[in-house]
């Protein structure tokens, strides 16, 4: 998934986990989400204890710094993302002018970026020259990989001589890649492991490369990591910057903080950050980590997601204490999303604006920079700075939690309450993930026995407004094995599924087709000796419900990303066989779900069997 997809999962999406509520049966009411929900009672101001971190805005031309650099500084920007026309890994940065014969001085893409830097040196900001990864590589190939690394020394070599603070990678472009599963990985003659290493290899010579041009560099990078090639990527980088003691260390800046007001998942995202690399890096690296290196927490104070709107995503006090959670948990830097909302930052657009709200107020946010001067809170904010590893639930409520999301069993670091059930197996789901992480097999079904041997039957209608999900077609309204129904193919009928590889989740886009605007219906039946009290733990992508007994115990109406132990319902299984229907409706892209029966403590249940069958 990338930036100009949707809003993120994080990936590294992936994060702002809500996990472990009990639902009530028949809920149709959206969940709340306590990380879009203000801390009340807060005090603002300046905090005598914090040094203010610059703020950087993503991203401007060198012709646009020219223009508004001056502005952008009034406003309290001190620093830029500097999109000089080398867009990605590919570019030749000296044939941006069309004069691929022009290096140095004489290039002219480089002049214009010598004035930017030097009206930014007058100003008092900083400059960080972007490149992006936009296209995939391959990682196996050593004629392209020369090029990739000779394109590093010259994007070094052209910061450095023109001004430049430092460099910025964005690597989000590419994110499928980073997944093991990733249809193109073929695993033919190398292994997970060998990929691994592969991917560590051509990343530590990428940074290798920046560094012999620009030993004194100050490098940033984003998004945040998950457990996957991303967090490969990053921790290369990291440990190249320790091996040589890098004076301008390494500086991972979070995009999973856009739109969180809540200042205890403010802090909670720079809290998982930090736990992440503290479970990656070598002792050597966590040192130089501590010691350099620092986590930039990102808003988007405008725009609406990515649809080409101008409207506030945020009410003003909530970009306010937004704001001042990024400010507070970044020591040297913060920065700013400006994506569709650049023209009212700087006070212009506003024939463009799309409500009522004042433009000047969220100006005036950016301007003042004000913490939060609670004490509590300013407290943490100097731990968190530091990078050492405490438990922080105590005074923010939450903790970084590992999840998994499917279809593909992908692990997933985020938060969650600190006293929910995800939180109780910690360090199981964190080994779980590292394992992941190093490549070596992990078979999710029997680790949380989940039920993947269904009846399915579908695919069902459904449009944009998930009207498959509200519609009562007939297996909900009568369990019959032997029925055949209307479906988007013509007549459809049940048909026995048993999951072949060790996943833990159903993956319904490979049982039918369509899978986009559709809907299904699993079918399984529980038999136990005798009455107990369970808990049902369910996650759909996307919109589901889940019928215990005849009863309707859950229902989610919209989009959602399906997680292990996304949803845990309270019941009652009765003594015998009691049957479980899911319904489970997709918009677009992934469709599947999963399910499993445990005790109380979030055990898998050892005295009861699944059929397909009544029995």
């Amino acid at each position: 998934m990338n930036r100009a997809s949707a809003c993120r999962v994080l990936g590294i999406g992936l994060l702002g986990l809500v996990s472990g509520l009990h639902v009530t049966w028949a809920q149709t009411a959206p969940i709340p989400v306590p990380e879009k929900q203000l801390v009340p009672g807060l005090t603002y101001g300046k905090s005598d204890e914090l040094t203010m971190p610059k703020c950087i805005l993503f991203s401007c031309s060198p012709e646009e710094i020219l223009a508004d650099g001056e502005q952008w500084s009034k406003l309290g920007i001190s620093a830029f993302f500097l999109e000089s026309g080398a867009r990605e890994w590919s570019s030749d940065i000296w044939g941006v002018d069309k004069k691929p014969w022009t290096i140095g001085a004489s290039d002219e893409t480089f002049q214009k970026t010598l004035k930017a830097n030097e009206l930014c040196k007058r100003i008092g900001s900083e400059t960080f020259l972007k490149i992006s990864f936009d296209h995939m590589f391959e990682w196996f190939n050593d004629a392209e990989w020369r090029q990739i690394e000779n394109n590093f020394h010259q994007f070094a070599i052209f910061a450095r001589d023109s001004g430049c603070t430092g460099m910025a990678v964005d690597i989000e472009y590419v994110g499928d890649q980073y997944r093991f599963e990733w249809e193109e990985y073929k695993y033919d003659g190398y292994t997970r492991q060998d990929l691994i290493k592969k991917v560590h290899d051509r990343m530590t010579r990428v940074m290798q490369a920046m560094y012999d041009e620009f030993p004194n560099m100050i490098f940033l990078t984003f998004p945040e990591s998950s457990l996957n090639l991303s967090g490969v990527i990053h921790t290369a980088w990291i440990e190249e910057a320790a091996r040589r003691n890098a004076p301008g260390g390494v500086h991972l800046c979070t995009e999973g903080s856009y739109r969180s007001p809540n200042i205890n998942y403010m802090f909670g995202r720079a809290w998982v950050v930090n736990d992440v690399f503290h479970r990656l890096l070598s002792n050597k690296a966590k040192k130089y980590w501590e010691a350099k290196c620092s986590i930039a927490e990102g808003i988007w104070p405008f725009g609406f997601d990515y649809q080409q709107v101008h409207d506030p995503g945020m009410t003003y006090d909530e970009y306010r204490q937004g704001f001042a959670g990024a400010l507070m948990a970044s020591s040297r830097y913060m920065w700013v999303y400006s994506h569709n909302s650049r023209e009212q930052l700087i006070g212009r657009g506003k024939a463009e604006h799309m409500n009522d709200e004042d433009l000047a107020k969220y100006r005036n946010v950016m301007t003042v920079r004000e913490m939060v001067t609670t004490p509590k809170y300013v407290a943490v904010a100097k731990d968190l700075r530091k990078l050492r590893m405490r438990d922080y639930s105590p005074e923010l409520g939450v903790t970084p939690a590992v999840r998994t999301m499917g279809p593909n069993d992908t692990p997933s670091i985020g938060l969650a309450p600190a006293d929910s059930a995800v939180t109780k197996e910690r360090e199981r789901w964190w080994k779980f993930a590292l394992d992941y992480y190093e490549g070596k097999p992990v078979d999710m079904r029997g680790l949380f026995e989940t039920q993947t041997h269904w009846m399915l039957i579908g695919p069902f209608p459904s449009d944009d407004r998930f009207s498959g999900h509200f519609a009562v077609y007939p297996p909900e309204q009568k369990l019959d094995l032997a029925g055949e129904y209307d479906g988007v193919n013509g007549k459809v009928r049940w048909t026995e599924f048993r999951q072949e590889v060790p996943g833990a989740f159903v993956n319904l886009a490979k049982v039918f087709t369509p899978t986009e605007h559709v809907t299904a219906y699993a079918l399984c039946y529980v038999t136990s000796p005798r009455e107990q009290k369970v808990q049902v733990r369910v996650g759909t992508n996307d919109a589901g419900k889940v019928w215990f007994g005849g009863k309707l115990i859950f229902e989610h109406p919209g989009e959602s990303s399906a997680y292990l132990d996304d949803r845990i319902i309270p019941a009652t299984l009765p003594n015998g066989t009691t049957p479980i229907l899911i319904k489970v409706s997709n918009r677009l892209a992934k469709w599947c779900f999963v399910f499993r029966l445990t005790d109380m403590d979030g055990n898998p249940l050892k005295d009861v069997t699944y059929s397909v069958s009544p029995r």
